[in-house]
């Protein structure tokens, strides 16, 4: 038997080598992955109650660049100073030089589209070798589900209830609160606490409620009773920031209507127009509302 001479081991050994190289010369291209659906079909959500939906971001060279566009709204998370934008996709801190990771787009969806629709998010990723991949994530938004129509005898008693969504950026009007004849101040900037008063030329009532009413009201008797006997209040106050109005529950009284609102959640994030308050809930009332 020959065995091999020393050029021939040699040689041996440069081609493995040679092959070894090739292989980890080949780019490791970032991944997108989504988290728990299929991306290649539209995600359904009601609008303002759309629920997480998470994508996550892998890129062995770390992240460069991560793009992100939805109609005309575009924005680098790797690179944004604004930190609403990363609070749109549930990050706390920009993702640049990170190899991974997930993005929520439920507050996007629910912050920025209300009208029924398909709509799409173009992500890009580059990582730090300028390999780039790109994904495109579907959704279809439906409008808020209408109240059930009141029908004959005890159902006809019972309140009707809806979503309300309240937002104000910087000193901007307060949208979303027509309907209640309300307006606000922010009175705090550490906790960013607003101050909720009747709008200039309304006629809004406002009182605090206890915080097992919105549950326990259900009927239009026992909306009038707790009317009359609820002490009027001049302002309502909430701390917005860190969700810590989500509980809170206050009476509104507008244009011979009582609404009941129950804050389900609340933040407060600065942007390059001021900060951004929103305040989100659901509301119990008598009769259509306007």
């Amino acid at each position: 038997m020959m065995k091999p001479d020393n050029c021939s081991f040699v040689l041996l050994l440069l081609g493995l080598f040679a092959s070894l190289g090739a292989f980890s010369d080949e780019p490791r291209m970032p991944e997108i992955t989504a988290q728990g659906f299929c991306a290649e079909q539209p995600q359904k959500g009601i609008a303002g109650e759309y629920p997480r939906l998470r994508v996550r971001i892998e890129a062995a060279d770390r992240i460069k660049e991560l793009n992100i566009k939805e109609r005309s709204y575009e924005v680098d998370l790797a690179l944004t100073r604004d930190k609403y934008n990363l609070h749109l996709f549930g990050l706390d801190q920009i993702p640049r030089k990170h190899t991974d990771v997930t993005l929520n787009f439920q507050n996007y969806i629910n912050d920025k589209i209300g009208k029924e629709g398909e709509y799409e998010f173009h992500i890009l990723v580059t990582d730090k070798n300028d390999n780039t991949v790109e994904k495109i994530i579907s959704v279809h938004v439906h409008e808020t589900m209408p109240a059930t129509e009141s029908g004959t005898g005890e159902d006809a008693r019972l309140l009707q209830t809806g979503l309300f969504t309240l937002k104000r950026t910087g000193t901007e009007p307060v949208k979303g609160a027509h309907l209640f004849g309300i307006n606000w101040k922010n009175t705090d900037n550490a906790t960013v606490a607003i101050r909720i008063t009747k709008s200039e030329k309304s006629n809004a009532r406002l009182g605090m409620l206890d915080k097992s009413d919105f549950d326990r009201i259900q009927t239009i008797d026992q909306l009038a009773q707790r009317v009359a006997g609820l002490e009027e209040t001049e302002a309502v106050v909430l701390t917005t920031a860190r969700n810590k109005a989500a509980g809170e529950e206050f009476l509104i009284s507008h244009n011979d209507k009582h609404y009941i609102l129950k804050v389900m959640e609340s933040s407060a994030y600065p942007s390059a127009r001021g900060t951004v308050v929103t305040v989100k809930g659901r509301y119990k009332y008598q009769g259509a509302a306007e």
